[in-house]
C-alpha cells in the first residue's frame, strides 16, 4: 500500500496567522514580539507521515516563545538566525550550523531571532523501540535528558542527518510512496538522535546481559522476516516474533549467523528486488529506481552499491536481460 505522504507550504507576512500554523503544525505557544511587526516575514514547509515529519521555518523576527510539552522526538538544526532555547534548568544556545531537541516533558522557553530552522520529527514509541534494539535499555525508561548533542562531533553528524532527510523528503515523490523508505527514513533519525543527545540508552553498557536465544528463537525470527520482508517491520516486531527481547535476539543473529536482525532483513529485501528485477520489464516501465525503492532504497547511487557488491554487477545489467 502506498505511504500516506501529507505536505505542507506556507507563507505570510501577518505575525497572527503565523503563529496558528506554528500551533497547528507543532505545539502550542504564547509568543511576545521584539521589534516591529512591519517586518514580519514567515515560510513554513512541512512533509509529514505517521512516523517521521521533517520541515522548514523562516521566520523575520526576533521573538519570545513557550511551548507547550512535546510528546515526539523533535529536533532541528539552525541554518541562519540565533536562538536560545530553556527547559526546566537547562539552557542552550545556538547559531548557524549547530543544532539542538526539545526534550520531551518540560515546556520550552525560546528567544528566536531571523531563524531559518530545519526540524525532524519522530514517533517516540518508534524511537524508545530503535533504543531498545540497539542498547537493551526499556522503551518505558528512555528519555532524552539533555537539548545539547554530546560533542561536536554529533552535533556534524545530526546537521549532516537532516540534511539528508530534508532532501529526501523535499525531493521527488517516488521514493516516499515506499513505505519501506519512510520507516528506514524515522529509524535512522531515531538512531542519529540516540548517539547524538544524552540520553538514559548511554547507561544500558551497565544492564545485565542479554540473556540466551535458544535456535528455535531465531528460526523464529528468520521466518518473520521472511514472510514480512515487504511489510515496515521493527525490531521489537521480529524480537516479539521470535519470543525474546530485541537484545537477545540482536546476540542470537551475532552468534549464529554473523550479522543482525536488520542486516539479515536488508539481505532478504535485496534478494527481493533481484528477483524482481530478473521478472521486470523496461519495455513496461519497469526501472531499477522502482525496484529499488520498492525495497527499502531511497537512494540509488546505493542501491546500486549494495547490489553490485552482493551479485557482482550493477542492477541495470539485471534489469536489460
Amino acid at each position: 500500500m502506498p505511504q500516506d505522504i501529507q505536505r505542507f507550504h506556507y507563507a505570510t507576512r501577518d505575525f497572527e496567522s503565523a503563529h496558528a500554523v506554528l500551533g497547528d503544525l507543532y505545539v502550542g505557544h504564547d509568543v511576545r514580539v521584539r521589534g516591529p511587526v512591519r517586518d514580519f516575514e514567515y515560510r513554513q514547509e512541512a512533509v509529514s507521515t505517521d512516523a517521521i515529519a521533517v520541515g522548514r521555518v523562516r521566520y523575520q523576527m526576533a521573538t519570545d516563545m513557550l511551548a507547550e510539552p512535546v510528546d515526539r522526538l523533535l529536533a532541528g538544526s539552525l541554518t541562519a538566525g540565533r536562538l536560545e532555547a530553556r527547559a526546566g534548568r537547562e539552557t542552550h544556545g545556538i547559531g548557524p550550523g549547530e543544532v539542538f531537541l526539545n526534550r520531551i516533558g518540560p515546556a520550552l522557553a525560546t528567544y528566536c531571532e531571523h531563524i531559518d530552522l530545519v526540524t525532524v520529527s519522530v514517533d517516540l514509541e518508534l524511537t524508545a523501540g530503535v533504543a531498545a534494539a540497539r542498547t537493551g535499555v526499556a522503551p518505558d525508561e528512555f528519555r532524552f535528558e539533555g537539548m545539547a548533542p554530546v560533542s561536536a562531533v554529533m552535533n556534524r553528524y545530526w546537521r549532516e542527518t537532516t540534511v539528508y532527510l530534508y532532501e529526501l523528503f523535499t525531493g521527488p515523490e517516488a521514493p516516499l510512496r515506499s513505505p519501506l523508505v519512510v520507516r528506514s527514513a524515522a529509524e535512522l533519525a531515531a538512531a542519529a538522535a540516540i548517539v547524538a543527545f544524552p540520553n538514559t540508552s548511554t547507561a544500558a553498557s551497565y544492564l545485565p546481559g542479554p540473556g540466551q536465544a535458544a535456535p528455535s528463537s531465531v528460526r523464529r525470527a528468520l521466518a518473520y522476516i521472511e514472510s514480512h520482508a515487504g511489510d515496515p517491520i521493527t525490531a521489537a516486531q521480529v524480537a516479539a516474533a521470535a519470543r525474546v527481547s530485541p537484545r537477545a535476539i540482536q546476540a542470537a543473529f551475532r552468534r549464529h549467523l554473523g550479522t543482525t536482525p536488520s542486516g539479515h532483513l536488508r539481505r532478504v529485501r535485496l534478494d527481493r528486488a533481484h528477483r524482481d528485477l530478473q521478472a521486470a520489464d523496461p519495455t513496461r516501465g519497469d526501472t531499477v529506481v522502482a525496484i529499488a525503492n520498492r525495497w527499502g532504497w531511497a537512494s540509488r547511487s546505493r542501491f546500486t552499491a549494495d547490489y553490485r557488491s552482493a551479485y557482482g554487477h550493477p542492477p541495470d545489467r539485471t534489469l536489460s536481460t
